[in-house]
């Protein structure tokens, strides 16, 4: 039988069984280890053979803490046995002679010491005339170890429970030195005294048990790379850890044998000397070839840098010579979540966010509290709110304050019986590392709009908090509008991320259809907003025409994605037309205004012109992304071959002339790409 076959049980011994004599000790114990152990097993699971009425198990299947295996040469002619007795516990331990067994009559030598066993073997060896190269080795001569005594547990329920172990200190991030502390010990002592005097589990142990289980992890998924069904692609990040190193987080995602998709972690590699691509590229060449896939290579993701714009030129440059810069394009995929994070802080902080981040980040590092407070005040009411919220966050005092002040107005509104309370939430901060963090922290404060606003007119508040960051009525406003804004930025980045199910939720074609919605969902506010005209004047009625013609006209709809994967692709009113006209598809109640939104007339000039500019910087930044989809045809392929989307999406959605030639690129892209890296040359061809 081939080692892939199935083992199938063994049919259960007759009556007649029991009046043969006894098999050979090999025999029963080829027999009773072709059944596989329990999750949780115990001696009575373990292999054994029965010889005169006593019973053995292997002694290799039982733990003895400390010990390293046997290495005596008669371990190659024999069986290191444990006698057990009815309770199935361990006894002595001996040693039976596989050439005596094989002729059906074992004989069996105390294994507290090997010399009997020993001269038994040379005798046989000798009357055969046959040589053993370590009969002349004398057990005498070797220094003497403790005797290590037998447990009643299991060689592989030991080997289990480590295994476990090690996964727990991996994945709480806790220290190897964590079995090592007494309460532990006393709890596991406690549960299983007999387990827990096995297990070794000191720092050095563990430490040596992850090394063993990378090694060997290592080597699996090296066969999983190899064995795959597709193309393994890529996807790395640079990340800071705590202790200040540049790390390089490199993985794979392929389908396996089976088909299913697999995503493994291959290096966590410290990046050295600057981060320009060719020194990102050396990195992860490196990687790439210590898992031996350098002809596998599929896609590459990444952010948006232009860094690893370079660092793909180069990457793939190495890989293959003849591969154009076309080719390194069409394989260079662009992390969605990260556009979506630009668009937002696009909107929030203008085209220049970076500077005014890092600006931000060198008054924090220098103490220079008032110049960061005046820096994030020009910002309007995002940076006002984000002082306060430093403010209420920058004392223990504060904290105790905002949250007395919380609870006295929640013991006010008796009447909202059916409401959870909100005394207990406490303000977010954001910052310039966390993804959707300025929409969070407006998103939780309007949600406890009424207990900041009592905060802020509280005696000891108005005595320290400068009078340019109290938040007003217009304040307010301004913020819900934003936050409505940037819901749909929230929600597909919360949806893209983690692991592709159902067909959505991280696959490629989201991205496209995604990006259709959210351009759709800003050239609404964008329309809506300049229709109303800070005074009157034709001044807006040119800017909208302007606005008009800044992208080819689309048929716009909501993407699948959005309407549970059914597509309904009849193409929706043009842009062109008086805004009387578009009421229908941007508003919910037919009042000109997009869903959710607010009034703007109540708002000032300033507030509306700052939403206003917000909004087309941030149409600019999504569409300058939406532009460079087109850099790799597999975006619009992800449309083409989708069941359900095809080319129907794209001539519908692209139907204007300027974006028919789109169409017309995107095939040809298709199979000029299938063409390149998927024909296969005909035997004989």
């Amino acid at each position: 039988m081939e080692s892939d076959d199935i083992m199938l049980p063994s049919p259960p011994p007759s009556a007649f069984s029991f009046l043969r004599p006894p098999r050979n000790l090999a025999s029963q114990f080829e027999l009773t280890t072709q059944s596989a152990l329990p999750d949780h097993p115990t001696v009575a699971d373990l292999p054994r053979a029965v010889w005169r009425n006593k019973r053995y198990v292997l002694e290799e299947s039982l733990s003895r803490k400390g010990s390293k295996g046997r290495k005596s040469w008669i371990k190659r002619h024999g069986f290191f046995l444990v006698e057990i007795d009815t309770n199935d516990s361990p006894l002595s331990p001996y040693w039976a002679c596989r050439l005596c067994d094989a002729k059906g009559q074992p004989e069996f030598f105390a294994a507290a010491a090997t010399s009997s066993a020993a001269d038994h073997l040379r005798k046989i060896f000798e009357s055969s005339q046959a040589a053993d190269p370590d009969l002349s080795t004398d057990e005498s001569e070797r220094p003497k170890r403790r005797r290590l005594q037998y447990s009643a547990v299991p060689r592989a329920r030991v080997k289990m429970i480590r295994e476990l172990s090690l996964g727990l200190l991996i994945n709480t991030n806790v220290p190897f030195s964590f079995f090592s502390d007494t309460f532990f010990q006393q709890l596991a002592w406690q549960l299983d005294p007999h387990l827990a005097d096995q297990i070794p589990w000191s720092r050095q142990s563990m430490g040596r048990l992850l090394d063993d289980t990378y090694k060997s992890k290592k080597d699996e998924i090296k066969q999983e790379l190899s064995d795959a069904l597709t193309k393994i692609h890529l996807g790395f990040d640079l990340w800071t850890s705590p202790n200040r190193h540049a790390v390089m987080a490199v993985t794979a995602h392929f389908l396996d044998r089976q088909g299913k998709h697999q995503s493994r972690l291959l290096a966590l590699r410290r990046q050295l000397g600057c981060h320009s691509g060719e020194s990102l590229a050396v990195t992860l060449g490196q990687v790439v070839r210590e898992w031996k896939i350098e002809d596998r290579v599929g896609t590459v993701i990444s952010d948006n840098a232009s860094s690893n714009d370079s660092c793909l030129v180069n990457f793939y440059g190495d890989l293959d010579a003849e591969m154009s810069l076309a080719d390194v394009r069409a394989r260079r995929m662009r992390c969605y979540g990260h556009i979506l994070n630009l668009v937002a802080r696009a909107f929030l902080y203008g085209e220049d966010f970076e500077s005014f981040e890092a600006e931000s980040q060198v008054f924090d590092l220098l103490g220079r509290r008032e110049d960061d407070l005046r820096h994030w005040r020009k910002k309007g009411p995002v940076g006002k709110l984000h002082n306060v919220v430093k403010f209420i966050r920058s004392s223990p005092q504060r904290c105790e304050l905002f949250k007395r002040i919380s609870r006295e107005n929640d013991e006010a509104q008796e009447y909202l019986l059916a409401s959870e309370s909100t005394a207990e939430l406490e303000v977010v901060m954001n910052n310039d590392t966390r993804w959707n963090s300025t929409y969070l922290m407006i998103s939780r404060a309007l949600v406890k709009q009424g207990d900041i606003r009592a905060f802020l007119v509280h005696p000891e508040v108005e005595k320290w908090l400068p009078e340019a960051d109290m938040l007003k009525g217009d304040d307010w406003r301004l913020l819900a509008e934003i936050k409505l804004i940037l819901e749909p930025f929230y929600l597909q980045t919360m949806r893209t991320q983690g692991w592709g199910s159902e067909g959505g939720n991280g696959r490629l074609w989201e991205v496209m259809t995604g990006m259709e919605y959210l351009l759709e969902h800003l050239e609404d506010r964008k329309l809506f907003h300049h229709a109303v005209p800070d005074e009157a004047g034709g001044q807006d009625t040119n800017s909208q025409a302007e606005l008009a013609r800044g992208r080819p006209d689309r048929n716009r709809q909501l993407p699948a994605r959005f309407r549970d994967c059914e597509t309904d692709i009849h193409p929706r009113k043009s842009r062109q037309g008086p805004l009387s006209d578009r009421g229908s598809r941007q508003c919910d109640d037919g009042s000109g205004k997009p869903s959710g939104s607010l009034g703007i007339d109540d708002m000032g000039k300033d507030h509306r012109h700052y939403l206003r500019l917000s909004i087309m910087t941030a149409w600019q930044k999504l569409n300058e992304y939406y532009t460079k989809l087109g850099d790799s045809p597999l975006f619009a392929a992800s449309i083409i071959l989708h069941p359900s989307l095809g080319m129907n999406y794209l001539e519908v959605n692209w139907a204007s002339e300027e974006q028919l030639v789109w169409v017309r690129d995107a095939k040809i892209g298709l199979s000029d790409y299938l063409d390149r890296w998927y024909h296969c040359t005909p035997p004989g061809g």
